[in-house]
């Protein structure tokens, strides 16, 4: 059997890159007619000699625009992009869904029960603007006011930040479309004279960028984007071109998961106690720390955090907190192809009979009926 080399042109971001190029090579193992061969997106006149000589049979990978595509690879060249810079019409794309990533951060602000967010984003790249426009969809159905910095050249976006950032005069929870973003907009906060970082009360970005977290020093909440799922369905997509398939399609593959960090720890309420508590509790859902353990962290007694509960929410924590998790739960059967044990998992609910049970009792079905039922609701409507 004739050996294919497929070209998988590598992203500018590198957790991102290495996630795509992973899942290609899973579906790859299994088609011994296939090498691999990862191209970095620095090395642009090595992959047009590979197209010009013909020894690449597919790409996979990063594509710039339209414009790009039609200027380098001939139309008979099957390819499947991977990454949203711009809006690419010419070729199939299997991309992350990021108006969903941008919600995803929308509801764990109004979770937190923030009163006031911010935004920031690249308008050079398509996948900022579409976690912007996610974002600020999902604040706007709360009623929530959202507040952006002065647009400017995509090179110069501190010099807008600083005036904006120092303008903050109440507490304010801020998403950057982009992890790189978020470590630049904490350089200029911490730097800022007078200083807003009291008046952030939340920070998070996209990408769960591990060089990022450890270039600013913060400890970031972040959307992790499907890398590993994205690279695995474009490599069927491209095996189906290479099969002879022609038709141009969009597959969109819903975020993995908004990792809490320290950098969204705190949530909004005058009660001290309940804030710490709460920002403990959304870090560590799928820990499913007990009420002793909760209260030992926040390092009050529990019947002191059961009376602030009670108070601030009319319920006690261990109720708050599975109330909390039915919710995410729900999110995840409804927007993710996580299994139930993998959707369990994350919300600490323990074995996957113990979580189905729970569900039942709550919620009045099975999770794979819930997940079916709203899944044929979604398609049904106009």
């Amino acid at each position: 059997m004739k050996q294919s080399t497929i070209g998988v042109l590598l992203d500018s971001e590198f957790d991102y890159a290495v996630g795509v190029l992973e899942g290609v090579r899973d579906y790859a193992c299994n088609r011994f007619a296939w090498r691999v061969l990862p191209v970095s997106y620095t090395q642009e006149a090595l992959l047009a000699r590979l197209v010009r000589s013909g020894e690449l049979q597919g790409v996979i990978g990063t594509f710039v625009s339209d414009r790009w595509i039609e200027s380098r690879f001939p139309e008979t060249l099957p390819m499947v992009n991977t990454s949203n810079l711009s809006q690419v019409s010419r070729i199939c794309s299997v991309v992350p869904d990021d108006a969903l990533a941008g919600r995803l951060v929308a509801r764990h602000f109004c979770d937190l029960g923030c009163l006031r967010a911010g935004v920031i984003a690249e308008r050079a790249t398509y996948a900022s603007q579409m976690r912007r426009e996610g974002f600020l969809a999902h604040l706007r159905e709360q009623g929530i006011p959202v507040s952006e910095p002065s647009g400017g050249e995509s090179f110069r976006l501190e010099t807008g930040w600083q005036a904006w950032a120092s303008e903050l005069r109440q507490e304010t929870a801020i998403f950057c479309t982009g992890d790189h973003l978020a470590r630049r907009f904490w350089e200029v906060c911490k730097h800022a004279v007078p200083s807003p970082v009291r008046w952030v009360s939340a920070l998070a970005g996209a990408g769960d960028s591990l060089a990022d977290r450890v270039l600013a020093g913060l400890d970031l909440t972040s959307v992790a984007l499907p890398a590993r799922a994205v690279g695995q369905r474009a490599a069927a997509r491209l095996a189906r071109l290479l099969a002879g398939e022609r038709e141009v399609t969009r597959e969109q593959v819903p975020p993995e998961e908004l990792v809490v960090r320290g950098s969204t720890a705190r949530y909004a309420s005058s009660d001290e106690v309940v804030a710490r508590a709460m920002g403990v509790a959304l870090q560590t859902l799928a820990q499913n720390l007990g009420v002793d353990e909760l209260a030992r962290r926040v390092g009050v007694s529990r019947r002191t955090l059961e009376l602030r509960f009670h108070t601030a929410f009319g319920r006690g924590p261990a109720e708050t907190l599975r109330q909390r998790r039915l919710v995410l739960a729900k999110r995840l059967l409804l927007e993710t192809d996580l299994t139930v044990a993998e959707v369990s998992a994350r919300v600490g609910g323990g074995s996957v009979q113990a979580f189905t049970t729970l569900f039942r009792r709550r919620s009045g079905c099975t999770p794979a009926a819930f997940r079916r039922s709203g899944r044929s609701e979604s398609d049904e409507s106009p």
